[in-house]
């Protein structure tokens, strides 16, 4: 082991005296120095989607990643419950028919309103 004594580095932090090992030890694997171990990333539970890695509006990046689907919205991707939008569709186009326009059918002359009163004339 060699001694270093105690000095200032160039950006001017204070080093205090120390023993400085002369060779690596061969008896414990290396690692890389300052390196955590990553972290096991959890597993969604049922479907997912991927999503590609974009920038927030604050100038955050936000990696890619799975997300996981709600039952709802796989019901109405797969179509199973899109058949009750399309009844709703249905029965709206039924409950508008052809009496609720405002246009009168072309060749027919608009009757007079019930509101408006009739000229008497004596």
């Amino acid at each position: 082991m060699t001694y270093v004594r105690p000095h200032y580095r160039r950006d001017g932090t204070y080093v205090k005296g120390h023993n400085r090992r002369t060779r690596p030890r061969t008896a414990q694997p290396h690692t890389a120095p300052g390196r955590a171990t990553p972290r096991p990333r959890p597993v969604p539970a049922g479907p997912t989607t991927y999503v590609r890695s974009y920038y927030r509006t604050d100038g955050i990046r936000v990696r890619a990643h799975h997300r996981s689907i709600s039952p709802r919205t796989v019901a109405l991707v797969t179509g199973t419950g899109g058949g009750i939008l399309l009844l709703f569709l249905f029965l709206l186009a039924l409950t508008s028919g052809p009496g609720s326009s405002s246009k009168a059918p072309a060749g027919t002359t608009p009757s007079h309103s019930a509101s408006a009163p009739a000229a008497h004339h004596p």
